[in-house]
């Protein structure tokens, strides 16, 4: 990214249309498969004009992942203030967070990108994450909304499983979210919830 360019609201407004149109392009195809070309005849822009705001492909790839994560931060952030037990919490991020387009782009993140300098605040961000998530499923253990065991495997179970519905989703164009939502939360009640066999 060409750092001598004055951010106007104009030139921020461009910039966040490319990193979404990335955004789509890249959870259709993947880094390797995608073309800048691609990103920019779908904002009817000379391919050019994409190296006034990133350097390259994998530039652009690093900040579309930074864009993400920074979204599921606030959803973090948003959610651990509410008032209500940490089974819940995780039944609200989840609720939220497979909504999120292009979210597997943070399980298919290319070693090749590990020599940029931002990587490693990916790889932050992750670790902060996945924190967090193990925090909720140790106080729901503690408060007793969520069965005992060990939490950060309890973690890693849910995000692959969530991981491979919302791959198996991204194929059934004409599906919604919403229609898949009862069978996740009902999923985090018989795998996680100590009230589920005593409604059943």
């Amino acid at each position: 990214m060409n750092l001598n360019i004055k951010n106007t609201p104009k030139r921020l407004k461009k910039k966040e249309a490319i990193l979404e149109s990335a955004l789509n392009i890249f959870a259709e195809h993947g880094l390797l498969n995608t073309r800048l070309e691609q990103i920019t005849d779908a904002l009817d822009l000379t391919d050019k004009s994409i190296y006034y705001y990133f350097s390259s492909k994998g530039d652009l790839f690093i900040e579309v992942i930074l864009s993400l994560q920074e979204r599921l931060n606030s959803l973090i952030k948003k959610i651990d203030a509410k008032e209500c037990n940490h089974h819940e919490k995780i039944k609200l991020y989840t609720s939220h967070a497979m909504s999120i387009h292009g979210l597997t782009l943070l399980m298919k993140l290319p070693k090749s990108l590990s020599d940029f300098s931002k990587y490693d605040a990916i790889k932050s961000n992750e670790i902060s994450q996945y924190k967090i998530w193990t925090q909720w499923f140790k106080k729901g253990q503690l408060e007793g909304s969520i069965i005992q065991g060990d939490a950060p495997e309890q973690r890693n179970f849910l995000f692959g499983s969530l991981f491979y519905l919302h791959e198996w989703h991204s194929i059934r164009d004409s599906e919604s979210y919403s229609k898949i939502q009862p069978f996740i939360e009902l999923m985090i009640d018989r795998m996680y919830s100590t009230n589920y066999n005593k409604t059943q």
